[in-house]
């Protein structure tokens, strides 16, 4: 097994960099925040797992070993492959992620692209037992980001037409960074993110 890579970035995509390793490049499918902190010739360390398939072997890396704990987690839930595993990872925050589980909050996964109703109940179902105190853990301070302003724009949001677990998922991750924002500057740097 491959637990991770190190060496310098040769090429970044959409979905998957290229690290050189000791004159072998290998291809690594990673999450968007993981992505973003690749810089081609520079060096990088993630932490990986190698997916075996009848007909292919494929690499994930994550700059983080929480998130690459999180991905081994959704993958043990029947229907998460590697692919919505990763674009759950891409677009939800770790916290989220784990506030949507211990919280009980299947319409919170929704936000993820592959995430319907259904997959996000049978995650939370499957999960919410086997989630390990230290990913439970960031799941405590999810509970103090309900304000009234959160709520406001929310309710503002969703009356607009937007979906309501990508509504949460997105005014969430906003009051983490803007924890004293009003109702109307949630609004208004929420619909960058949903246009």
């Amino acid at each position: 097994m491959i637990r991770f890579l190190e060496g310098p970035v040769v090429d970044v995509r959409e979905d998957a960099a290229t690290i050189s390793v000791y004159g072998l490049g290998f291809e690594v499918f990673c999450p968007q925040s993981t992505l973003a902190k690749l810089r081609i010739g520079e060096n990088a360390h993630l932490h990986t797992k190698l997916v075996v398939r009848e007909d292919s072997l494929t690499l994930y890396g994550f700059h983080e070993r929480l998130q690459l704990e999180w991905f081994d987690l959704l993958l043990s839930v029947s229907g998460v492959g590697p692919r919505v595993a990763l674009a759950m990872l891409s677009s939800l925050p770790l916290a989220l992620l784990g506030q949507g589980v211990a919280g009980d909050d299947a319409q919170l996964l929704t936000a993820a692209p592959g995430v319907g109703k259904k997959l996000a109940q049978r995650i939370v179902l499957e999960l919410k037992n086997k989630l390990p105190e230290h990913l439970a853990g960031l799941t405590q301070s999810g509970k103090a980001l309900d304000n009234p302003a959160a709520d406001e724009a929310a309710a503002a949001l969703i009356t607009l037409g937007f979906r309501e677990g990508q509504v949460h998922a997105v005014v969430r991750k906003l009051v983490v960074k803007k924890p004293d924002a009003a109702a109307e500057e949630l609004i208004r740097l929420a619909l960058r993110e949903l246009r």
